[in-house]
């Protein structure tokens, strides 16, 4: 019974963990450390990939192993970040970008990296995006090839819960005063201060409460009453992590989409006949929310609470000199770029490289360990260059491409069951997420350096992957002879 639940849950407990403890982790860990911790989650979660995939009706452990291998050889997904991942490790080797002092001409200069021509770091903070380019790679392989529709129930559930639990640490810390955790929420005005601000960590949280949501209410379909405790702790948990640490108005935005995704997901399960699943369903929901909403105002601190409802006006969001501080940075990141346009300044040298080319007035609003534009694209192009950038959208195509592939699929496979219902109903819910998480991620990029922080790609790859898996499939031809055999 125990190697039974090993072998069907294992792995996406061992996913889930990939894909959440590397966020929470970032709070904690020095850049260096939790890439060793990424790193060494990565090998752990391939291995268990290859070696004990779940296992599909009509397949043995042996045929699972195999069928998992052949498909990540044949998924362009995986030579992609094969390349990626080779292309992050010269990046991380070829480092060497840092101020030095030339005495002979007394003046601080910037180092070059040992290739002028590769892509280059700032000391080890090439390390981290390689760290996170293999984990990404693994957990989005564990997700399209080595999950059954259970475990992926269960991916679902557990990762929303871990990252339930570390909001509901991180609101808690705020709650108490911890001065990191309370400047971390008061970021719901930007920038008030002359600070580019760090990419928002509610950003995890608003994607991991849709995750929560339909893979809860899924569960809630096949009546796994176990789960509730779970599905309430992971509501309460990432809308607290939303509200706390998002701008009210991304926040808002970020509400909308969970709004119009939990509405589609009580329709799909009231149509399957789970009329009680729908009354659990809510009243998790319900639990969830209250607990959060309680968090913020009865227990945070007053700073916190203003922050969170001023921040509502538009004119308090986006105060005076807001404008002007993403002109500044534009400019400097524009500059960077002219540099070295192919393959930017280096990761992590935005900070030395700003020191040189922000001028002297400049820095009456900008602050001396500024690390970012406010947009994320420009400060992945002055990072990164253009082929950063060829990466990240390519990265982007394929998920989409994936996701697109297997709507299509499952499109003419529904159609040729007598029993098909209406197409978008016939589909989970989770399995809709997909275009409209990568849109969160992009839109969001204009008004914050999201692509900086790696440590989020998890996430957006866990519930793309996620939802690019879950569409319906037609039947291995075992599986299928098997069935016309009954």
């Amino acid at each position: 019974m125990f190697q039974k639940l090993i072998t069907k849950y294992g792995l996406a407990t061992h996913l889930a963990l990939l894909a959440s403890l590397p966020c929470a982790l970032s709070y904690f860990l020095p850049e260096r450390e939790l890439g060793i911790t990424i790193f060494w989650l990565s090998a752990l979660a391939g291995l268990w990939l290859l070696v004990e995939p779940s296992i599909l009706r009509g397949e043995h452990l042996s045929s699972s192993r195999a069928r998992v291998r052949r498909e990540i050889v044949r998924d362009p997904i995986a030579w992609f970040f094969l390349l990626a991942a080779a292309f992050a490790a010269v990046r991380w080797l070829n480092g060497g970008v840092a101020m030095h002092y030339d005495s002979e001409q007394a003046t601080w200069l910037v180092a070059q990296p040992a290739v002028d021509v590769l892509p280059a770091s700032a000391g080890e903070a090439g390390f981290l995006p390689f760290a996170v380019i293999v984990g990404v790679g693994v957990l989005s392989l564990g997700l399209l090839h080595g999950l059954g529709l259970l475990a992926r129930i269960s991916f679902g559930l557990t990762t929303g819960f871990l990252f339930g639990v570390f909001g509901l640490v991180c609101a808690a810390m705020a709650c108490l005063g911890f001065a990191d955790f309370v400047r971390l929420a008061q970021m719901g005005l930007l920038p008030r201060t002359p600070v580019a601000p760090m990419p928002l960590a509610g950003t995890q949280y608003g994607l991991a409460l849709v995750l929560s949501l339909v893979c809860g209410l899924q569960a809630e379909g096949r009546r796994w009453s176990l789960a509730r405790p779970f599905f309430c702790v992971s509501v309460a948990g990432n809308l607290a992590g939303l509200i706390f640490f998002s701008p009210p108005l991304l926040a808002i935005g970020h509400l909308v989409v969970v709004g119009v995704f939990l509405a589609f997901a009580f329709v799909h399960l009231s149509r399957s006949g789970s009329l009680g699943g729908v009354a659990y369903g809510l009243t998790m929901i319900v639990f969830g929310a209250a607990l959060a909403v309680c968090l913020l105002f009865a227990m945070a601190p007053e700073a916190v609470v203003k922050a969170k409802t001023e921040g509502i006006n538009l004119a308090v969001a986006f105060p005076e000199g807001y404008k002007q501080i993403a002109t500044l940075l534009k400019g400097i990141s524009r500059a960077m770029w002219e540099q070295s346009p192919w393959r930017g300044v280096g990761v992590g040298a935005f900070n030395i490289q700003a020191q040189f080319l922000a001028e002297k007035a400049d820095w009456e609003f900008l602050s001396s360990d500024v690390s970012s534009a406010l947009s994320g694209y420009w400060t992945i192009l002055a990072e990164r260059g253009i082929l950063g950038c060829i990466l990240l959208a390519s990265m982007g195509g394929l998920f989409l491409f994936t996701w697109i592939r297997n709507l299509v699929r499952a499109f003419a496979f529904v159609h040729t069951r007598d029993d098909a219902d209406v197409f978008v109903f016939a589909c989970a819910p989770i399995a809709w997420v997909a275009p409209i998480a990568l849109a969160v991620i992009c839109t969001e990029a204009f008004f914050s350096p999201v692509f900086s922080c790696s440590v989020t790609l998890f996430v957006v790859v866990a519930i793309v992957g996620l939802s690019a898996a879950s569409f319906p499939r037609a039947p291995q031809p075992r599986v299928a002879a098997l069935d016309k055999a009954d």
